[in-house]
């Protein structure tokens, strides 16, 4: 798995700062991402920060993720791209976990769906 563009390497030892502006929102891997694929709404907090050891600031960092990927779901050129497309939901939460944010704090739709169309790609020659 690539980084997506990412200049953020992985998941950091210790604690995560904080993150004051999207490009401080650091990766995720793609199982801390995915530590609750079924879930239709943001957890508390408190959940999230149990997910991850009790460090808020990562707990933080997988809500704005979180938060980043539900907003550009419920666009409906993005439905209709999903529904044109052989994407899984794993293969957004991918890209979901490791692509910068940008300055509203929201993914890029072009640059995400590029992304996720690669990782289909490139899986599907895999095949």
């Amino acid at each position: 798995m690539g980084s997506f563009d990412s200049p953020h390497p992985g998941p950091p030892t210790g604690i995560t700062e904080f993150p004051a502006r999207p490009r401080d929102v650091v990766a995720l891997s793609v199982e801390e991402f995915l530590f609750d694929l079924e879930m239709t709404h943001a957890p508390s907090i408190e959940t999230a920060c149990r997910a991850f050891g009790n460090d808020a600031n990562r707990a933080l960092v997988w809500l704005i993720r979180w938060r980043a990927l539900n907003t550009l779901c419920g666009r409906s050129d993005v439905v209709e791209w999903r529904h044109a497309s052989a994407c899984t939901s794993r293969d957004m939460c991918e890209v979901a976990a490791a692509l910068d944010l940008n300055d509203g704090w929201e993914f890029d739709q072009q640059r995400f769906c590029a992304a996720v169309d690669r990782l289909v790609h490139r899986r599907t020659c895999q095949s």
